[in-house]
């Protein structure tokens, strides 16, 4: 479309902001490469450029009763450009830290699910360990690990010397090591 004067101009917009759809695509036309080659050169992407270009035309159709037809129509749709382009990259940054967040979010929450697994299992085997264990044995480790007794204590209350107990809590201990070193060994 050629060039158009200034009061030529001013008519298309008057008549946009009364809802002229033919004064709108004349406008368009007249307009749409300065808007792309504008946003060209900040976004660097043709098929960004485009629709910024799209929505840069579709905000001037929805706020038309905005344009002030004495004002330069030029300045107003390069401003609702950059605008636009400074928006959706807001929005581009906004969307790229909420993922970031959510990536982080969900490796912490994977790796204490993991530990919590990894601690599940190690506990179950630790279990079935001292299940194993002879009764004695196992009734000497629970009082002195799980209930926290001295050996001096436990001596007295199973009438056993402490040298007794402190043979079985070596023992016991040996057996516990065996049965989690393979675990142990692909953890750390």
């Amino acid at each position: 479309m050629n060039p158009i004067n200034k009061q030529e101009e001013k008519e298309l917009i008057i008549r946009l902001i009364e809802g002229d759809a033919e004064a709108f695509e004349k406008i368009y036309y007249l307009y749409v490469e300065r808007v792309f080659y504008f946003a060209l050169r900040y976004l660097k992407d043709e098929s960004e450029t485009e629709e910024i270009v799209q929505e840069v035309f579709t905000k001037i159709w929805e706020s038309r009763m905005n344009i002030n037809p004495d004002m330069s129509f030029s300045g107003y749709i390069l401003t609702t450009a950059k605008n636009t382009i400074f928006n959706e990259n807001r929005k581009k940054i906004n969307h790229q830290a909420y993922c970031n967040y959510i990536i982080s979010y969900l490796q912490k929450n994977m790796q204490n699910v993991e530990n919590e697994i990894v601690y599940n299992d190690l506990m179950e085997l630790l279990n079935k360990t001292i299940a194993r264990l002879p009764s004695k044995r196992r009734e000497i480790f629970k009082l002195s690990r799980f209930q926290g007794l001295p050996y001096k204590e436990i001596s007295k209350k199973l009438a056993i010397s402490e040298k007794t107990i402190e043979t079985h809590i070596r023992l016991a201990l040996r057996d516990i090591k065996t049965a989690m070193k393979p675990i142990l060994e692909k953890i750390i």
